[in-house]
């Protein structure tokens, strides 16, 4: 019987790897190009550069041998500083001079903790269309906001507000509040008829349990921070805001989902990492627009599949928190107090989740971002 001879054609084979060698060496090159344009480099610099300013701030504090400034205030470029209580006044009678104007925006920033309330000469400028007050000792805003008919932007973040005023439901051409790092216990259920409101930021007022029913008119929000709160539950208006893409309820009391959640349609980012919650609700199967979900996965034994199949959802699981590499510098010269920290730990997650959405894959569970900072 004459041998078989088997002849086997390669060339298919061989153009099959070689089509796989040049898919690998292409996603390689992609992953290096997002290395190098990472988050984690941005912040990096960033914070390295606000050292650097901080140590040259504290230089010219000791060459000059000054008192500490006591307050600084100034629209846009043009600043009046003062250091002594009794020039305050005298400051705000020179900001109508030194306002200036871009593209028809009017913009008034106050910083510096020896602020413990608005000055009254403020009212004379209800022409402003931002308002930018942050790190004072500031509790209440007054009820004459609402001559501020033209606010668009609010920013009274790290001040220690108590309550909002119900006034400020009359801003109706209010675009972006933020009141995240201060005192808030309740909100004014008169926001809701803040009906242009595009972003609102809650985060970091530590005793805030609940919202208003009448914030569920809210239609046009897009973004809601509620991080770092008391929310023992995701609270009905929530629901009821239609347009959200993204909710943020990490580091609250969290045990399960609403069933119903599924209302929020737009919704593309949920951010649940730090609660109470043992399992993961199916409804968030049927969020068809959701493409990212964080969570902190050490509690959690109960977990739909699909939303590890998921192609268009990237699943993270932050088993570890990414930031423990980077607690003892709570007490380095880089952070002036706690506040600070707290401010850079959310800075820095969120430029990470915005560089986990560049990818073109995400890991099943994150478990360390490394991050190093020339001190």
């Amino acid at each position: 019987m004459a041998p078989i001879i088997v002849v086997y054609d390669l060339s298919s084979v061989r153009t099959l790897w070689e089509g796989r060698i040049i898919k690998y060496k292409e996603r390689q090159r992609k992953e290096k190009d997002r290395q190098e344009k990472s988050a984690l480099v941005k912040i990096n610099e960033e914070w390295t550069q606000k050292l650097e300013r901080r140590r040259r701030a504290i230089k010219n504090y000791i060459e000059q041998n000054q008192g500490v400034m006591n307050g600084e205030v100034h629209v846009r470029m043009n600043h009046v500083s003062s250091t002594g209580k009794d020039t305050h006044l005298l400051d705000f009678l020179e900001l109508k001079k030194n306002t200036i104007t871009k593209d028809k925006r009017f913009i008034f920033e106050l910083q510096g903790m020896d602020w413990k309330e608005l000055p009254e000469s403020l009212k004379e400028k209800t022409y402003l269309r931002e308002w930018h007050i942050k790190k004072t000792s500031i509790e209440i805003i007054p009820s004459f906001i609402v001559m501020f008919q033209d606010l668009i932007v609010m920013d009274l973040s790290r001040n220690w507000i108590r309550e909002l005023p119900v006034e400020i439901g009359k801003l109706t051409k209010l675009k972006e509040l933020n009141v995240s790092f201060n005192k808030l216990k309740s909100i004014p259920p008169e926001l809701g008829n803040c009906e242009s409101l595009e972003s609102l930021n809650l985060s970091n007022n530590l005793e805030l349990a609940e919202l208003p029913f009448e914030l569920r008119d809210l239609q046009k929000l897009s973004h809601l921070d509620m991080s770092s709160n008391q929310f023992l539950s995701m609270p009905i208006c929530v629901l009821r805001m239609s347009n959200l893409k993204s909710l943020d309820l990490s580091s609250n009391n969290l045990k399960e989902l609403p069933q119903d959640l599924d209302r929020l349609s737009e919704l593309q980012s949920l951010f649940l990492q730090k609660n109470k919650m043992t399992y993961l609700s199916k409804v968030l199967c049927r969020m068809t627009n959701l493409k990212m979900l964080v969570v902190s996965g050490d509690d959690i034994n109960n977990l739909p599949t699909s939303l590890l199949t998921d192609p268009n959802l990237k699943y993270i699981d932050l088993r570890e928190n990414p930031l423990d590499n980077i607690k003892d510098m709570a007490n380095s010269e880089i952070f002036a107090d706690i506040a600070e920290h707290e401010e850079f730990e959310k800075d820095m997650m969120h430029l990470y989740f915005q560089d986990l959405k560049e990818r073109e894959t995400t890991p099943t569970y994150t478990t360390r971002v490394s991050l190093s900072l020339q001190l």
